[in-house]
């Protein structure tokens, strides 16, 4: 596949993925009271992966900086699956919670990520635990400390 074409494809799949988290976020709600509420920081990733999707895009359409040569089908398969996370976890969110599916995401990009030679030995273990451990700083930064009200599943987180 040429990788315009990707380059292309991604760029609009990230534009209206873009545009889904900021009307979801926006309908989370902004603020309660003086705090951020729950639609806040998805609200400003949302905006800029719109904004930023939007001007890869244009700047392609205008025909600056085009991409030239194929891509490997090895490295679309990857691309694929780090998509299909990023979607699967805008979607998954609401229904088991943000914590949940942020930490299923990031296991599965990290083991689409890492380079084959060291996906043996303990690696898996590793990105379950630094996955998992990312989630849980996170909340307690951002749920107990800063207070921001979380997308929260069905088992309250």
């Amino acid at each position: 596949m040429k990788i315009a074409l990707l380059d292309r494809m991604f760029t609009i799949a990230a534009l209206v993925l873009g545009l889904y988290v900021t009307i979801s976020a926006w309908n989370y709600g902004l603020y309660r009271g003086a705090v951020p509420g729950p639609g806040f920081f998805p609200a400003i990733a949302g905006v800029l992966m719109t904004v930023l999707a939007a001007a890869i895009l244009l700047r392609d359409l205008a025909g600056r900086e085009r991409i030239k040569g194929e891509i490997a089908r090895p490295v679309l398969l990857g691309i694929a699956g780090v998509t299909a996370a990023i979607v699967g976890f805008v979607f998954a969110a609401p229904l088991i919670g943000m914590a949940a599916a942020a930490a299923i995401a990031m296991i599965v990009i990290g083991y689409l990520t890492e380079e084959p030679h060291r996906k043996g030995g303990i690696f898996r273990w590793k990105l379950i635990g630094l996955s998992i451990g990312t989630v849980v700083v996170c909340h307690i930064l951002f749920g107990m400390i800063i207070r921001v009200p979380l997308v929260t599943g069905p088992l309250g987180f």
